[in-house]
């Protein structure tokens, strides 16, 4: 049905797509770079499939910069090869037959476009909207021509966007958090979440299956990646499980729109062609087909949602998130910055939003409200769906006869869901029914090794057990009922191989790390970014690590960062220790500011090396007199970095359990010395369990307690309660657990009373009142944004530190200068004009976007919004600029970005920021070396404490940017020194950001002939295309054809040097991602 003309043709716009994130950089550092758009710093997959934070948003228009047209994931960096802007045209196929532009002429698209109130019946009629409904330049393009597959663009960033941004935040009787943390998810977000996830599998599913290219791993199609497909889905079965929840809804949609779509007017222009659709339409249709399908039906029910709401109030604002969340990430799409990629993802984010359309809306209003390219968007997506449940079984199976063993990858159950009874009587399990069993106990058994249940020895003797003495029935029963429980099925089913007398040698007890009797070297309480770097170098060393957090996903508050993080490294050392000393007043610690400021180049090297997160660009923030604070030149440098280190645990969680174990959603409850005196014992509560962990050394890597004002025992009132009204821009995870829980054990707690207020935190003027801010980074002002009272007029340095505006915000609050009700107190604007935004594009794009900040044309437009005299405007803007000239102002200000003369006909983007809780400098006392200090002033034996956790490093105030790096230098520093029970030297670390690509055939490892110039040169044409890169010769005749960015952009370098070409928009690591191997060395 999708081959046929009427539904292989997707009307979209792919040359001007309206992006609200991450716009080019055009900074002069960008360009240095050698950055693209089409660059997203981790891969999407591994612990990340379903992780990663960023931020908000904000709607810009993506002017016609070269994008490479490729696929959503990739296995390593982004991009592809693709020379020019003027290619663009030619990178998805745009050629249709004479048969196709007719049925495109025959096109008649019509919808209703307005918002509606949430109870009316017409409410979710706008739920979803192709790019035919918003007036762009458009193309009906072959969806046959153009299949998903992988090109090595890498759009983690706009995944992470989607998963992590979209909060449902509903008041506070109902759940709220954010995607994956599903503890705390009601149902309707669970909804969107387990769609997303399947959509996201399913575009997996398609990269992995056509990952090489022709002339890589087989001279004649693509080939698919098996261990990219084993790591990322084979050994996650929860995400086949949403795989097959969102072909669920899809169907019930179908279902329930079979009467109008069996009615649907498919229209051509060819009337045998349209025959042909509609015969197989309506075989889609039939009704004893769909009914075979009925069990399924029940995984989902969308009658229960917006059911469980307390008030309908509460249910009317559920509806509006539920709503404006999907919207949110329908518009992500936009910023898949390759036109493949971005077509498919466009088709996918339309056909669920048309099935939610469907779903939620009365019958009635079916036939009017569903477009054509809804139709086909729709039966496109199911089609989708279904292929890659085929896929799933076809790559497991070639995973396991590449591997010439049984392993269970991951299969597409044959058995009825678990709420379906099945009778089984004692003595007759039929040879099916055996089948199937025997499949959920080995893929129990498959899951429990991967989580660290069952050792090697152990796996073996349960699955002899299993496989090669007939499996029993008793042993079969309890897989039927408890292969959804792989731990305790193990468990018993060892006990039951043990009892049996099997004769397969057993090591001892399955224990998990961490359990008495298999003491880990390290338990790390927090999965910040400081607990990640810990991590990571421990097990670099060959360590046994216990990672907990209590939140459902690594990154902590280290994912908000948006600002940077500081490195000495091509600034001095002194001016770091300098700046950070200055800031930290009279209770700084010089021995502490100079392990941070002294370690930063080399941790902060590390840590790019580690995650392969870009850090190209540099900006000089407030308090700073150096540009030394670094981010990534096209996205969030917390996001990036948490994702990335993220993605790196996750992977090393799933296979090397023996060496890492990740409790997530597991909360620590307390700590004490090991009775032996020599180590120590913490109680987890683990799935609602309490549990006892031991290690030889404890972490304490918890963050801070700025969000504790709620808490029985709160640190932030016991020591701050002028700050009880204040808003904060941390997450309700940062409670002081860590603290509380080190002061009771005896530890020394220093400088509590130091909570840093930021001061800009956005007013959302929709809520002004709500506690949690969207932090206004820092910068906003580093690039020029200057802040105003409620007459126009400035009254701070806002690059002074951050304590200095905090304390001029107060004053100036006192004087009555701030804006009043319905603004919260300490209200004040922020104003950015032209030229400082477009340096900030990428933040104020995404601010503009959630509301925070409002586009106005000139001063008129800034004095009527701000509702303030425009001569007072004028005199604020002309006294600035001044200034600027001089290099000097009345606050004391002598840095001007050059964003100056503002003038009174530039575009001005202006919010309301008020000062928030934004980090407590406070905690437990430590030494250089991470140690935690008791109340005695002594080192406590393997008690560490890294991040926000700890206090004493930023004294009275921290340096903006050090708190990432704060993180870094003191995580990597225990990571590399804290002891562990078989120490070796650091190896080259064995798992990356972005690794899991299959190694090169064994004749790339091979001495490689010289290759001379003259010889390269002969090698120009179309038929014959050879191409140097990085002093290598690349063979890339039958690649060419295939190259998502048009064969001209390789045909144009063939014969030739390449690199230069090459380097404008990738990275080498590309190459080997992409499976390429030199045919030869370029001679010199």
């Amino acid at each position: 049905l999708t081959k046929r003309t009427f539904f292989r043709l997707f009307r979209v716009n792919l040359k001007n797509p309206v992006c609200p994130f991450w716009k080019k950089p055009e900074s002069e550092e960008a360009e240095k770079s050698g950055g693209s758009t089409c660059t997203g710093s981790v891969p999407t997959i591994g612990g990340g499939l379903f992780g990663g934070p960023p931020s908000s948003s904000g709607f810009t228009t993506l002017t016609a910069s070269p994008e490479p047209a490729c696929g959503v994931d990739s296995d390593g960096d982004s991009s592809t090869l693709t020379s020019s802007a003027a290619e663009e045209a030619d990178r998805v196929d745009r050629t249709i037959t004479v048969q196709e532009r007719v049925a495109s002429q025959e096109r008649e698209n019509d919808t209703e476009n307005c918002e509606f109130e949430e109870d009316l019946p017409t409410y979710w009629v706008d739920m979803c909207s192709g790019d035919s409904d918003k007036g762009m330049a458009l193309e009906d393009v072959n969806l046959i021509k153009n299949e998903e597959r992988n090109t090595g663009y890498n759009g983690s960033h706009i995944w992470q966007a989607m998963y992590k941004e979209n909060c449902f935040e509903v008041g506070s009787s109902l759940p709220r958090g954010r995607f994956d943390a599903r503890e705390h998810m009601c149902y309707e977000e669970r909804v969107l979440y387990r769609l997303l996830s399947g959509w996201h599998a399913s575009t997996t599913i398609s990269i992995v299956k056509s990952f090489y290219a022709p002339g890589t791993k087989q001279k004649k199609g693509w080939a698919p990646n098996l261990e990219r497909f084993h790591s990322d889905i084979g050994l996650h079965p929860e995400r086949t499980k949403n795989l097959h929840f969102a072909f669920v809804v899809i169907l019930r949609a179908v279902r329930r729109a079979a009467p109008f779509l069996e009615s649907y007017p498919v229209s051509t222009g060819d009337e045998q062609e349209d025959a042909k659709t509609r015969m197989l339409l309506t075989r889609l249709l039939d009704s004893q087909l769909l009914s075979l399908c009925s069990p399924l039906f029940e995984a989902f029910d969308e009658t229960r949602l917006f059911r469980q709401s307390a008030s309908p109030e509460q249910r009317s604002q559920l509806k509006r998130q539920f709503k404006s969340v999907f919207q949110n990430i329908t518009v992500l799409v936009d910023c898949v910055q390759c036109q493949r990629c971005r077509l498919h993802a466009k088709l996918f984010s339309l056909g669920l939003g048309t099935a939610l359309k469907i779903l939620l809306s009365p019958p009635e209003l079916i036939s009017t409200s569903i477009t054509r390219d809804e139709v086909i968007a729709l039966v496109n997506v199911l089609w989708k769906l279904s292929e890659s449940m085929e896929d799933i079984v076809t790559l497991s199976k070639q995973y396991r006869e590449q591997h010439g063993e049984q392993k269970a990858s991951i299969k597409v159950p044959s058995t009825p869901p678990a709420h379906v009874p099945v009778a089984v009587m004692p003595g007759d399990l039929g040879p099916a029914v055996k089948h199937s069993l025997l499949d959920l106990a080995l893929g129990a058994v498959r899951k429990a090794s991967s989580m660290g249940v069952l050792g090697n020895a152990a796996e073996e003797k349960v699955l002899q057990s299993l496989v090669v003495q007939p499996a029993s029935e008793e042993m079969l029963l309890l897989a039927r009922h408890y292969a959804d429980r792989p731990d305790l099925f193990a468990r018993l089913a060892l006990q039951a191989a043990e009892a049996s007398g099997g004769k397969a040698p057993v090591a001892g007890p399955a224990l998990l790390l961490g359990e008495s009797g298999r003491r880990a070297d390290a338990i790390i309480i927090g999965g910040g970014l400081a607990g990640m770097a810990a991590a990571m170098t421990l097990l670099d060393r060959g360590a046994a690590v216990v990672l907990i957090d209590k939140q459902p996903y690594l990154g902590g508050n280290s994912g908000k960062a948006s600002s940077g993080i500081n490195a000495a490294l091509e600034t001095s050392v002194e001016s770091l220790v300098a700046d950070t000393t200055k800031s930290a007043g009279g209770l700084a610690r010089p021995e502490l500011i100079e392990k941070l400021a002294k370690s930063s180049a080399d941790a902060v090297s590390w840590l790019k090396d580690r995650t392969k997160v870009d850090l190209s660009m540099r900006s000089q923030l407030g308090g700073h007199t150096e540009k030394r604070t670094l981010r990534p030149s096209n996205a969030f440098v917390g996001a990036e970095l948490t994702f990335a280190a993220g993605q790196v645990l996750n992977k090393a969680a799933s296979e090397s359990p023996e060496k890492l174990r990740l409790l997530l959603k597991s909360k620590w409850k307390g700590l004490n010395r090991a009775d032996s005196g020599d180590g120590w014992v913490a109680r987890v509560e683990v799935n609602g369990s309490e549990v006892m962990l031991h290690a030889t050394s404890f972490v304490i890597a918890s963050g801070g307690f700025g969000h504790d004002a709620k808490e029985a025992e709160s640190l932030l009132l016991a020591n701050r309660p002028d700050l009880a009204d204040f808003p904060t821009t941390l997450g309700p995870q940062t409670t002081g657990d860590g603290v509380k829980i080190a002061r009771a054990i005896g530890a020394q707690l220093v400088d509590l009373d130091k909570v840093q207020l930021h001061p800009t935190g956005f007013v959302d003027t929709k809520k002004p009142e709500e506690k949690t801010k969207t932090l206004a980074a820092e910068l906003l002002r580093g690039v020029g944004g200057l802040l105003l009272d409620n007459k126009g007029k400035r009254f701070a340095d806002e690059l002074g530190t951050r304590q200095a505006v905090v304390n001029a915000e107060l004053k100036a609050a006192e004087d009555g200068r701030s804006y009043a009700s319905p603004s919260p107190v300490r209200a004040y604007a922020i104003v950015l004009n032209g030229k400082a935004a477009a340096v900030a594009d990428r933040h104020v794009t995404l601010y503009t976007k959630k509301g925070l900040l409002t586009k106005v044309d000139g001063l008129d437009g800034l004095a009527a919004h701000l509702k303030v005299e425009k001569s007072q405007l004028n005199a604020t803007f002309r006294a600035y600029n001044d200034a600027a000239m001089v290099g000097k102002d009345e606050f004391g200000r002598k840095i001007f970005p050059a964003h100056w003369p503002i003038e009174s006909d530039e575009v001005f983007y202006v919010g309301q920021v008020v000062p928030v809780i934004h980090y407590t400098m406070g905690g437990i006392a430590i030494n250089p070396e991470g140690q935690v200090l008791g109340t005695d002033g002594k080192v406590m034996p393997a008690l560490y404490a890294i991040g926000e956790a700890s206090g004493g490093v930023h004294g009275d105030n921290r340096l903006a940017g050090n708190s990432l790096l704060e993180c870094t230098v003191f995580g990597r520093h225990v990571g590399l020194n804290l002891p562990i029970a078989q120490a070796a030297p650091a190896p080259t670390p064995a798992i990356s950001a972005g690794e899991g690509v299959e190694e090169a055939p064994a004749a790339a490892k091979e001495e490689l002939q010289e290759i001379s110039a003259e010889e390269l040169a002969k090698h120009n044409t179309k038929e014959d295309s050879w191409v140097a890169l990085y002093g290598q010769v690349y063979d890339l005749t039958e690649y060419a054809e295939e190259h998502p960015g048009g064969a001209e952009a390789i045909w144009d370098v063939a014969g030739q040097d390449g690199t230069e070409t090459f380097e404008a928009v990738h990275n080498r690591e590309l190459l080997e991602s992409m499976g390429f191997s030199p045919i030869g060395v370029l001679s010199t």
